[in-house]
């Protein structure tokens, strides 16, 4: 299953967005992730992507799926240990494997990428910007059984 909150943020008009939206495709995400999680095979994981708008995370996650149909997917900018901690825990209560999946791409590629998107996908540049200097890039001590780097490091 692949999490978005982006999926529940998706009108027939397009994609719209608020403040209140946002949380509650937020709260939508982490609902359904218990259910995926008991759901998953016994040997599936839970990958969970970290890396900002443009990074690579959606399209990572659609050849991830089409590989593994089972497992589960969290894919959003997830920058903050604390954004990730109840993904985590509810994984680790199923008794579900975590991956940390970290996109390095390059904030350039971000932007580039960004600015390609339809109108009613492009993040904010600002916004963009904020989140890429944010990131907190997780590793095993934060409760992942691996971390996966995607991409170069920005220099």
């Amino acid at each position: 299953m692949h999490i978005n909150p982006d999926h529940f943020l998706t009108t027939p008009e397009g994609r719209l967005t608020t403040r209140e939206r946002n949380t509650w495709a937020w709260q939508q995400c982490l609902s359904v992730l218990p259910e995926a999680l008991a759901a998953a095979l016994p040997d599936s994981k839970l990958y969970v992507l970290v890396g900002a708008q443009g990074s690579g995370k959606s399209t990572w996650a659609k050849e991830r799926q089409a590989q593994e149909p089972r497992c589960v997917i969290f894919d959003a900018i997830l920058v903050q240990r604390s954004e990730r901690a109840p993904i985590l825990a509810e994984a680790q209560r199923q008794g579900v494997s975590a991956v940390a999946v970290c996109f390095h791409t390059l904030l350039s590629d971000c932007l580039a990428r960004n600015a390609k998107r339809p109108a009613d996908e492009v993040a904010n540049e600002q916004d963009l910007r904020n989140v890429f200097a944010a990131i907190e890039f997780p590793g095993e001590t934060e409760g992942f059984a691996n971390v996966l780097h995607v991409g170069g490091h920005d220099a």
